[in-house]
Protein backbone atom coordinates (compact mmCIF):
# COMPACT_ATOMS: atom_id res chain seq x y z
CA UNK A 1 0.00 0.00 0.00
CA UNK A 2 1.17 3.50 -0.78
CA UNK A 3 1.80 5.74 1.58
CA UNK A 4 -1.32 8.00 0.41
CA UNK A 5 -3.07 5.27 0.58
CA UNK A 6 -2.21 3.91 4.06
CA UNK A 7 -2.75 7.55 5.45
CA UNK A 8 -5.58 7.48 4.09
CA UNK A 9 -7.12 4.04 5.55
CA UNK A 10 -5.31 5.19 8.61
CA UNK A 11 -7.58 8.76 9.00
CA UNK A 12 -10.51 6.99 8.36
CA UNK A 13 -10.25 3.95 10.48
CA UNK A 14 -9.57 6.89 13.35
CA UNK A 15 -12.51 9.12 12.63
CA UNK A 16 -14.95 6.21 12.28
CA UNK A 17 -14.26 4.13 15.73
CA UNK A 18 -13.89 7.16 17.34
CA UNK A 19 -17.41 8.79 16.21
CA UNK A 20 -20.17 7.05 14.58
CA UNK A 21 -22.70 8.55 17.14
CA UNK A 22 -25.86 9.05 15.68
CA UNK A 23 -27.81 12.11 13.48
CA UNK A 24 -31.03 11.93 15.82
CA UNK A 25 -34.01 14.15 16.47
CA UNK A 26 -36.90 15.60 18.46
CA UNK A 27 -38.99 15.13 21.36
CA UNK A 28 -40.97 12.53 21.92
CA UNK A 29 -40.39 8.54 21.95
CA UNK A 30 -39.11 7.20 18.41
CA UNK A 31 -39.45 4.01 16.48
CA UNK A 32 -38.95 0.66 18.29
CA UNK A 33 -35.87 -0.36 15.47
CA UNK A 34 -34.10 1.53 13.02
CA UNK A 35 -35.59 2.62 9.77
CA UNK A 36 -33.60 2.46 6.65
CA UNK A 37 -33.52 5.51 4.22
CA UNK A 38 -34.67 5.34 0.86
CA UNK A 39 -32.06 5.45 -2.11
CA UNK A 40 -34.42 6.83 -4.68
CA UNK A 41 -34.04 10.81 -5.69
CA UNK A 42 -35.20 13.28 -7.72
CA UNK A 43 -34.31 13.60 -11.48
CA UNK A 44 -30.66 14.75 -11.71
CA UNK A 45 -29.26 17.90 -12.85
CA UNK A 46 -26.56 20.11 -12.93
CA UNK A 47 -28.30 22.37 -9.55
CA UNK A 48 -30.40 19.66 -8.20
CA UNK A 49 -33.33 20.31 -10.94
CA UNK A 50 -36.86 20.04 -10.64
CA UNK A 51 -38.75 17.44 -8.39
CA UNK A 52 -41.27 15.06 -10.64
CA UNK A 53 -44.69 15.61 -10.90
CA UNK A 54 -46.36 15.10 -7.30
CA UNK A 55 -43.36 16.27 -5.33
CA UNK A 56 -43.26 18.77 -2.82
CA UNK A 57 -40.26 21.33 -3.78
CA UNK A 58 -37.87 23.03 -2.10
CA UNK A 59 -39.65 25.71 0.26
CA UNK A 60 -41.57 22.43 1.78
CA UNK A 61 -38.77 20.58 1.70
CA UNK A 62 -36.68 23.25 3.50
CA UNK A 63 -39.35 23.87 5.75
CA UNK A 64 -39.51 20.11 6.88
CA UNK A 65 -35.32 19.93 7.46
CA UNK A 66 -35.77 23.07 9.43
CA UNK A 67 -38.83 21.07 11.54
CA UNK A 68 -36.34 18.36 12.39
CA UNK A 69 -33.21 20.57 12.81
CA UNK A 70 -35.67 22.46 15.53
CA UNK A 71 -37.08 19.51 17.06
CA UNK A 72 -33.80 17.14 17.48
CA UNK A 73 -32.17 19.70 19.88
CA UNK A 74 -34.33 18.58 22.95
CA UNK A 75 -32.93 15.05 22.45
CA UNK A 76 -30.05 14.06 24.79
CA UNK A 77 -29.26 10.01 24.30
CA UNK A 78 -30.22 7.82 21.37
CA UNK A 79 -28.89 4.13 19.88
CA UNK A 80 -27.69 4.28 16.02
CA UNK A 81 -26.27 2.12 13.08
CA UNK A 82 -23.70 3.65 10.90
CA UNK A 83 -22.60 2.27 7.59
CA UNK A 84 -19.47 3.68 5.51
CA UNK A 85 -18.30 2.35 2.32
CA UNK A 86 -15.41 4.15 0.12
CA UNK A 87 -13.47 3.09 -2.69
CA UNK A 88 -9.92 4.80 -3.95
CA UNK A 89 -8.21 3.68 -7.13
CA UNK A 90 -6.01 5.16 -9.64
CA UNK A 91 -3.48 8.19 -9.50
CA UNK A 92 -1.12 8.66 -6.71
CA UNK A 93 -3.37 6.03 -4.42
CA UNK A 94 -3.45 2.36 -4.36
CA UNK A 95 -7.09 1.29 -5.15
CA UNK A 96 -8.77 0.41 -1.59
CA UNK A 97 -11.78 -0.19 -0.12
CA UNK A 98 -12.88 0.25 2.89
CA UNK A 99 -16.08 -0.53 4.60
CA UNK A 100 -17.14 0.10 8.64
CA UNK A 101 -20.58 -0.90 10.47
CA UNK A 102 -21.02 0.71 13.49
CA UNK A 103 -23.86 0.26 16.60
CA UNK A 104 -23.84 1.81 19.86
CA UNK A 105 -25.79 4.33 21.89
CA UNK A 106 -24.94 8.07 22.57
CA UNK A 107 -25.31 10.50 25.07
CA UNK A 108 -24.89 14.08 23.78
CA UNK A 109 -24.07 16.23 27.26
CA UNK A 110 -21.52 15.62 28.60
CA UNK A 111 -20.83 13.45 25.41
CA UNK A 112 -20.32 10.12 25.85
CA UNK A 113 -20.49 6.63 23.88
CA UNK A 114 -20.57 3.39 23.60
CA UNK A 115 -20.41 1.35 20.25
CA UNK A 116 -19.03 -1.68 18.57
CA UNK A 117 -17.30 -1.23 14.95
CA UNK A 118 -16.97 -4.19 12.49
CA UNK A 119 -14.34 -2.96 9.86
CA UNK A 120 -12.78 -4.24 6.11
CA UNK A 121 -9.74 -2.81 4.92
CA UNK A 122 -9.03 -4.17 1.35
CA UNK A 123 -10.38 -7.99 3.05
CA UNK A 124 -8.95 -7.55 6.38
CA UNK A 125 -11.69 -7.58 8.78
CA UNK A 126 -11.38 -6.24 12.82
CA UNK A 127 -13.65 -4.79 15.33
CA UNK A 128 -13.55 -3.63 18.49
CA UNK A 129 -15.31 -1.98 21.02
CA UNK A 130 -14.83 1.42 22.28
CA UNK A 131 -16.02 3.67 24.82
CA UNK A 132 -16.17 7.73 25.31
CA UNK A 133 -16.29 9.50 28.20
CA UNK A 134 -15.25 12.87 29.20
CA UNK A 135 -11.55 13.03 29.98
CA UNK A 136 -11.28 9.10 28.82
CA UNK A 137 -11.40 7.27 25.67
CA UNK A 138 -11.37 3.39 26.19
CA UNK A 139 -10.86 -0.05 23.93
CA UNK A 140 -11.23 -3.47 24.77
CA UNK A 141 -9.74 -6.12 22.45
CA UNK A 142 -10.37 -9.22 22.90
CA UNK A 143 -8.23 -11.20 21.52
CA UNK A 144 -5.96 -9.68 24.55
CA UNK A 145 -9.10 -9.88 27.06
CA UNK A 146 -8.48 -6.59 28.38
CA UNK A 147 -8.95 -3.35 27.93
CA UNK A 148 -7.26 -0.32 27.32
CA UNK A 149 -7.18 3.69 28.15
CA UNK A 150 -6.44 6.61 26.21
CA UNK A 151 -5.42 9.94 27.38
CA UNK A 152 -7.86 12.88 28.71
CA UNK A 153 -5.66 14.82 25.62
CA UNK A 154 -5.99 12.41 23.46
CA UNK A 155 -9.80 11.61 24.14
CA UNK A 156 -10.43 15.04 23.83
CA UNK A 157 -8.41 15.18 19.96
CA UNK A 158 -10.92 12.19 19.42
CA UNK A 159 -14.00 14.40 20.61
CA UNK A 160 -12.45 17.31 18.38
CA UNK A 161 -12.79 14.62 15.15
CA UNK A 162 -16.52 13.97 15.15
CA UNK A 163 -18.34 15.42 12.53
CA UNK A 164 -21.66 17.20 12.83
CA UNK A 165 -23.81 13.93 11.98
CA UNK A 166 -22.36 12.68 14.87
CA UNK A 167 -22.56 15.28 17.74
CA UNK A 168 -24.48 18.46 16.24
CA UNK A 169 -27.23 17.11 13.99
CA UNK A 170 -29.17 20.53 14.08
CA UNK A 171 -25.41 22.15 12.38
CA UNK A 172 -25.72 18.73 9.97
CA UNK A 173 -29.34 19.20 8.87
CA UNK A 174 -28.67 22.95 8.50
CA UNK A 175 -26.16 21.79 6.09
CA UNK A 176 -28.55 19.44 4.16
CA UNK A 177 -30.57 22.92 4.45
CA UNK A 178 -27.84 24.73 1.88
CA UNK A 179 -28.75 22.19 -1.00
CA UNK A 180 -31.46 24.50 -1.40
CA UNK A 181 -33.65 25.10 -5.32
CA UNK A 182 -32.10 21.17 -5.62
CA UNK A 183 -34.36 19.85 -2.66
CA UNK A 184 -37.53 17.85 -3.06
CA UNK A 185 -40.06 16.18 -0.69
CA UNK A 186 -42.75 13.54 -0.57
CA UNK A 187 -44.68 11.63 1.85
CA UNK A 188 -44.01 7.40 2.03
CA UNK A 189 -46.00 5.63 4.79
CA UNK A 190 -46.27 8.63 7.75
CA UNK A 191 -42.62 9.51 6.73
CA UNK A 192 -41.45 12.37 4.98
CA UNK A 193 -38.40 12.04 2.55
CA UNK A 194 -36.20 14.93 1.86
CA UNK A 195 -34.60 14.46 -1.38
CA UNK A 196 -31.05 16.02 -3.47
CA UNK A 197 -29.67 15.06 -6.44
CA UNK A 198 -26.96 17.40 -8.71
CA UNK A 199 -23.53 18.66 -8.63
CA UNK A 200 -22.97 22.11 -8.14
CA UNK A 201 -21.34 24.00 -6.02
CA UNK A 202 -24.08 23.66 -3.32
CA UNK A 203 -23.85 19.90 -3.67
CA UNK A 204 -19.98 20.07 -3.02
CA UNK A 205 -20.04 22.47 -0.03
CA UNK A 206 -22.56 19.84 1.39
CA UNK A 207 -20.04 17.02 0.81
CA UNK A 208 -17.04 18.51 2.17
CA UNK A 209 -18.94 19.08 5.20
CA UNK A 210 -19.41 15.51 5.56
CA UNK A 211 -15.63 14.46 4.35
CA UNK A 212 -14.51 16.85 7.42
CA UNK A 213 -15.76 13.33 9.28
CA UNK A 214 -15.61 10.86 7.04
CA UNK A 215 -12.26 12.02 5.22
CA UNK A 216 -10.73 14.23 8.17
CA UNK A 217 -10.40 16.51 5.28
CA UNK A 218 -8.88 19.21 7.45
CA UNK A 219 -5.93 17.50 8.19
CA UNK A 220 -5.17 17.37 4.55
CA UNK A 221 -2.97 20.33 2.29
CA UNK A 222 -5.00 23.10 1.51
CA UNK A 223 -4.04 21.71 -2.33
CA UNK A 224 -5.41 18.36 -1.90
CA UNK A 225 -9.07 19.81 -0.50
CA UNK A 226 -9.06 21.89 -3.20
CA UNK A 227 -8.46 19.96 -5.82
CA UNK A 228 -11.72 18.26 -4.84
CA UNK A 229 -13.92 17.91 -7.67
CA UNK A 230 -17.53 16.35 -7.50
CA UNK A 231 -19.00 13.71 -10.19
CA UNK A 232 -22.31 13.60 -8.61
CA UNK A 233 -23.76 13.35 -5.18
CA UNK A 234 -27.60 11.65 -3.68
CA UNK A 235 -29.00 12.46 -0.92
CA UNK A 236 -32.14 11.36 1.35
CA UNK A 237 -33.23 12.17 4.28
CA UNK A 238 -36.57 9.64 6.55
CA UNK A 239 -38.52 11.86 8.90
CA UNK A 240 -41.15 11.17 10.92
CA UNK A 241 -44.19 12.91 10.10
CA UNK A 242 -45.95 13.04 13.09
CA UNK A 243 -43.04 14.06 14.86
CA UNK A 244 -40.49 15.39 12.61
CA UNK A 245 -38.08 12.73 13.87
CA UNK A 246 -34.74 12.05 11.89
CA UNK A 247 -35.03 8.71 11.08
CA UNK A 248 -31.98 7.92 8.72
CA UNK A 249 -30.26 9.60 6.07
CA UNK A 250 -28.03 8.45 2.98
CA UNK A 251 -25.14 10.37 1.18
CA UNK A 252 -23.44 8.65 -2.03
CA UNK A 253 -21.20 10.88 -4.03
CA UNK A 254 -18.45 10.29 -6.66
CA UNK A 255 -15.68 12.30 -6.85
CA UNK A 256 -11.77 12.95 -7.68
CA UNK A 257 -8.92 14.30 -5.29
CA UNK A 258 -5.33 14.46 -6.20
CA UNK A 259 -3.21 13.58 -3.79
CA UNK A 260 -0.49 14.58 -5.83
CA UNK A 261 -1.13 17.61 -8.20
CA UNK A 262 -2.09 16.24 -11.55
CA UNK A 263 -2.88 12.81 -10.38
CA UNK A 264 -6.55 12.36 -9.47
CA UNK A 265 -7.55 9.54 -7.92
CA UNK A 266 -11.22 8.28 -7.85
CA UNK A 267 -13.35 8.59 -4.72
CA UNK A 268 -16.99 7.05 -4.03
CA UNK A 269 -18.10 6.78 -0.44
CA UNK A 270 -21.24 5.68 0.96
CA UNK A 271 -22.51 7.60 4.01
CA UNK A 272 -25.45 6.16 5.47
CA UNK A 273 -27.17 5.95 9.24
CA UNK A 274 -30.27 4.60 10.89
CA UNK A 275 -31.30 5.95 14.88
CA UNK A 276 -33.79 4.69 17.25
CA UNK A 277 -34.67 4.59 21.06
CA UNK A 278 -34.38 8.88 20.51
CA UNK A 279 -34.12 9.92 24.25
CA UNK A 280 -34.81 6.35 25.45
CA UNK A 281 -31.65 4.37 25.88
CA UNK A 282 -29.82 2.95 28.73
CA UNK A 283 -27.21 5.45 30.53
CA UNK A 284 -23.69 4.64 29.53
CA UNK A 285 -21.51 3.23 32.42
CA UNK A 286 -18.06 2.03 32.03
CA UNK A 287 -17.30 -1.24 32.98
CA UNK A 288 -14.77 -1.43 36.04
CA UNK A 289 -12.08 -3.26 34.13
CA UNK A 290 -11.84 -0.76 31.80
CA UNK A 291 -11.54 2.14 34.33
CA UNK A 292 -8.34 0.20 35.99
CA UNK A 293 -7.20 -0.06 32.37
CA UNK A 294 -3.23 0.81 31.43
CA UNK A 295 -3.15 3.71 29.23
CA UNK A 296 -2.19 2.46 25.68
CA UNK A 297 1.03 3.66 23.98
CA UNK A 298 2.15 5.06 21.43
CA UNK A 299 -0.69 7.17 20.11
CA UNK A 300 -3.09 5.30 18.18
CA UNK A 301 -2.36 8.13 15.33
CA UNK A 302 1.41 6.95 14.88
CA UNK A 303 2.26 5.25 11.83
CA UNK A 304 4.91 3.55 13.31
CA UNK A 305 3.43 2.03 16.03
CA UNK A 306 4.74 -1.93 16.61
CA UNK A 307 2.21 -4.40 14.52
CA UNK A 308 0.24 -6.01 17.31
CA UNK A 309 0.88 -3.98 20.00
CA UNK A 310 -2.11 -2.93 21.74
CA UNK A 311 -1.33 0.79 21.61
CA UNK A 312 -2.36 0.36 17.66
CA UNK A 313 -5.89 0.74 17.59
CA UNK A 314 -6.50 0.26 14.21
CA UNK A 315 -5.01 -3.45 14.71
CA UNK A 316 -7.34 -3.78 17.43
CA UNK A 317 -10.41 -6.07 17.80
CA UNK A 318 -13.52 -5.59 19.46
CA UNK A 319 -16.60 -7.86 20.28
CA UNK A 320 -18.90 -8.45 18.03
CA UNK A 321 -21.70 -7.30 20.63
CA UNK A 322 -21.96 -4.70 23.34
CA UNK A 323 -24.34 -4.01 26.17
CA UNK A 324 -28.06 -3.52 24.89
CA UNK A 325 -29.49 -0.22 24.16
Amino acid sequence: MSRTSKRQSLVVVFIVFAVALALTACRGAGPAEPVAAPSAVAEPTETGGAPPSGRAVAGDAAALIEQARAAMSDIGRYAFTLHLVQKLSGGAAADSVFEVNNAGKVERSPLKLDQTIASVQDGEKSSLRAILVPDAYYVYDPSFEEWGKLSSEQAADIARTLSDYQTDPAAALASAASLGAGLSSDSEAGRDVVRYEGKGPEALAFLKHILEGTLDLNSLDEAVRRSIKLKSLSASFTLDAATHLPLAYRVESEMTIEYEPGSPSELSQVFEGTYAKHGATEAIAVPEAALAAPELDPPIDDPAATEGDLGTLDELNGPEGSDSY
